[in-house]
């Protein structure tokens, strides 16, 4: 089904029997053709097909294609987590060709390995939507954090700020950061921190149920499961914000994780992701270099790639606005850095 046609078809009123459009609104047959009309219900004005195709733009495309986008960036800048992805890939697809692939068969493993990590790590420090605007609808209404109950007058309007939950060093396993020195490596993209469920290395976890525990009685439609697989890190809900939360939540978002997750294994079962080096270095230079060379030139590179990644501002999503990173796309086993450099 093409969802633009059937809205702009929507805007005739009806639908000929034989399953043409009929140009003329409001008349019941078509005299030429001699095929009838059948009421189609309320239609659509301009101004809801545009609404519509917008929302289709940047809630269904835009969203997925920045954080695919932001994924490859990361990996490209974390090499030993590329390596771990694409054992990942190899372990679950080996060379059988993605025409063969199945939802069924793969999804859940996808979710619960390397790849699905990787996802939710980019979800996490980059989430395409950064504050989400929610309503006090209705009624006064209570929420209770650490065991104090919040009375939330009825029309306030709150706002999530998913970025800086996602900070949180309260809900998030953390190690010192191996980038920047500092204690934690909150601010780092680390694949790595959603296999740590070791009690050891979490931090503490509330143990008054809060508000934001209760499930939803109602059914809303969409994809219902968690956002996160059960053998991962589960953070605590409300802590995760990537598609929101509670009856307005993201009802794409199993349609966002399997496009992402099927476009990185994808592309890293057959290939590498580098950052290029063109900047300070010409191909015949890099293949002169010694190893301790090459990553001392990869850091460079690194370094300017993480510094890119974080001028990203939010314009109706989050995105790199005008500036960019150079990447090279290599065959795997033809990589020149991916393969020596270790963070």
């Amino acid at each position: 089904m093409d969802l633009m046609g059937q809205l702009a078809r929507s805007t005739y009123g009806g639908e000929l029997k034989d399953g043409h459009a009929n140009g003329s609104t409001g008349k019941a047959s078509n005299a030429k053709s001699g095929a009838t009309m059948v009421d189609a219900g309320p239609t659509f004005t301009k101004s809801d097909i545009l609404g519509n195709a917008f929302i289709m733009l940047v809630a269904g495309h835009e969203t997925t294609a920045n954080a695919l986008h932001f994924t490859l960036l990361e990996l490209a800048a974390r090499p030993a987590s590329q390596r771990k992805l694409q054992q990942d890939i190899d372990a679950l697809f080996g060379d059988k060709d993605p025409a063969t692939w199945n939802y069924e068969g793969t999804v859940n493993a996808m979710m619960a390995c390397m790849i699905g990590a990787c996802m939710n790590e980019t979800l996490r420090k980059m989430p395409s939507v950064v504050e989400m605007p929610k309503h006090v609808y209705g009624q006064d209404q209570t929420v209770t954090m650490d065991g104090k109950t919040h009375l939330l007058p009825q029309d306030t309007m709150i706002i999530l700020t998913a970025v800086a939950t996602h900070r949180n060093p309260r809900y998030w396993p953390t190690k010192p950061s191996r980038i920047t020195g500092r204690p934690t490596d909150i601010d780092d993209y680390v694949p790595e921190r959603w296999f740590l469920k070791d009690s050891a290395v979490l931090p503490r976890r509330s143990t008054t149920p809060d508000s934001a525990e209760t499930t939803d009685a109602e059914d809303f439609g969409g994809y219902m499961g968690p956002d996160t697989s059960v053998q991962l890190f589960r953070p605590e809900r409300g802590a995760y914000l990537p598609f929101s939360d509670g009856p307005r939540s993201c009802l794409g978002r199993r349609i966002a994780q399997v496009e992402i997750m099927a476009a990185l294994a994808v592309i890293f079962q057959r290939y590498t992701l580098e950052l290029a080096v063109d900047e300070w270095a010409s191909d015949d230079e890099v293949e002169n270099m010694s190893q301790g060379e090459k990553e001392a030139l990869y850091k460079k590179a690194q370094d300017k790639c993480r510094a890119t990644i974080n001028q990203a501002k939010s314009i109706l999503t989050l995105k790199l606005q005008d500036i960019y990173v150079p990447v090279r796309l290599a065959k795997r086993g033809e990589e020149r850095f991916v393969s020596l450099v270790d963070r």
